[in-house]
């Protein structure tokens, strides 16, 4: 009985290990690091006319992964294709590899930019704003509070006579106005054409804030 057994458990276990073998992960490709990705910048002209479109680029990862010899293969207008190229060399990825050893290799993303050709609002350009700050003091002193600022926005983005509003602290409405007064904007438009619009604008500033956000929201 134990010698017809035997023969019985040592071919499960050959079996056993030939099914892990065919189980082994594939080989990892190049692709973009979540933790450290760029996002493209819209060109102020594409978005001001309120202008969509697409740049497909073909970069060079290396084993350490950083982007070179970023190419635009095509962009519907120059300036998308070179919005996606810094994007690319901005970002970090994580290699390809070949067994253990990570090796060069290529990488290409399309990327797209939308945009509502019918606003008939002004809106704020955050990537071309800087970020507000949380003003030290108030930081120090645990100040919160809440601000409303209402503008008007000319035809190519400027800020006017803002005024801001709210139970807040003088140096919190300050903070605010100061940074929807010198923030960009994507102005209004009507049959095509930049107008001139009202735009209102609300901060939130929590000392219990993330580090990311400076207390802004």
């Amino acid at each position: 009985m134990i010698r017809r057994i035997f023969p019985l458990l040592l071919g499960s276990l050959m079996f056993t290990g030939t099914a892990c073998a065919e189980d082994d992960p594939p080989a990892l490709t190049v692709m973009q690091d979540p933790h450290h990705t760029v996002s493209a910048i819209y060109p102020p002209a594409e978005e001001e006319n309120r202008q969509s479109g697409t740049a497909t680029v073909h970069c060079a990862i290396t084993p350490a992964g950083a982007a070179k010899d970023c190419q635009i293969l095509f962009a519907t207008a120059p300036d998308f294709g070179l919005a996606a190229q810094a994007a690319a060399l901005g970002s970090r990825f994580l290699p390809q590899y070949a067994g253990t050893k990570p090796q060069e290799a290529f990488w290409d993303h399309t990327y797209t930019f939308k945009t509502n050709p019918d606003l008939t609002h002004p809106i704020l350009d955050k990537a071309h704003s800087h970020p507000p700050r949380y003003p030290e003091f108030a930081n120090d002193q645990g100040v919160s509070g809440d601000v409303t600022v209402n503008c008007d926005i000319d035809p190519i983005g400027v800020a006017h006579n803002c005024m801001a509003s709210g139970n807040s602290p003088d140096l919190l409405k300050t903070a605010t106005l100061a940074y929807f007064s010198l923030a960009r904007y994507f102005p209004a438009m009507d049959n095509g054409r930049p107008v001139a619009g009202h735009y209102r604008g609300h901060a939130n500033w929590d000392i219990v804030h993330p580090e990311d956000q400076q207390g802004f929201r």
